[in-house]
């Protein structure tokens, strides 16, 4: 089952072209998200009855063209068939504009996590069928592949993360990988057209007064940045920009 959110997109959603930015496009997804949850009581609102929460793992985001500030959208999202429990799923999203014409698309995987074993926990078919899943994982599992570190560099950014940058779990803020990543860019790809293919892999939570070492590496005609700790003993994520 598809469930939908219709938005106006705003100046915090556009870059300096007045063009949706993948920020801005991947924030209205986690929004309605977050919505679709909350609707059949896993969301935000029921982390501390249910004692379990959702961590996003992995988007993958194909943008294709993109409003502009003031344009009405329908984010939709719906998430995935599993034949059996599970330790991750998968959920689905579009992005399209009144008339019903695409704007982009997007694949993520999520985890269940428990609040009283610390640790990540199987979803139940009961859990997966309050959402009434669409599809096959086996049809999106392909969206979303593992991503490796390059094994050189081509430049280094030293990050101290700030409170502006931590959520509601007090950690990194899933779409701040986003912005981190664009700051170590080049000047002449970050001033260019957005690019419209984005590629996030989370590895390992980053939290509020760490230090990250952000690398960067054009490779393959992609644009690869990741993210470890400052003693560089953890892999934090891991972003295919292209």
């Amino acid at each position: 089952m598809k469930f939908e959110q219709s938005n106006i997109v705003g100046i915090r959603q556009i870059g300096f072209k007045n063009e949706m930015s993948n920020y801005g496009i991947l924030s209205f997804f986690e929004d309605v998200s977050g919505i679709h949850s909350d609707s059949i009581g896993y969301g935000i609102n029921d982390i501390q009855t249910k004692k379990v929460a959702w961590l996003l793992m992995d988007w993958t985001l194909k943008v294709f063209k993109r409003p502009k500030c003031g344009e009405k959208v329908l984010a939709r999202t719906w998430a995935i068939r599993d034949d059996k429990p599970s330790y991750q799923v998968f959920r689905k999203f579009d992005l399209r504009d009144e008339k019903g014409d695409l704007f982009a698309t997007a694949t993520s995987k999520w985890i269940l996590f428990s609040l009283e074993t610390n640790k990540i926990t199987k979803i139940s078919t009961e859990i997966s069928e309050l959402y009434k899943p669409e599809e096959n994982s086996k049809d999106v599992q392909s969206d979303i592949i593992k991503l490796k570190e390059p094994s050189s560099y081509d430049s280094v950014l030293d990050y101290k993360i700030r409170r502006a940058d931590i959520d509601i779990n007090q950690h990194l803020h899933n779409l701040n990988y986003l912005n981190l990543a664009y700051e170590i860019l080049p000047e002449n790809v970050y001033n260019n057209s957005e690019l419209n293919n984005v590629h996030i892999m989370y590895k390992h939570q980053i939290k509020y007064g760490e230090t990250v070492k952000c690398f960067y590496k054009f490779e393959n005609n992609k644009h690869i940045v990741w993210m470890k700790s400052n003693d560089e003993k953890i892999l934090h994520s891991i972003i295919e920009l292209y």
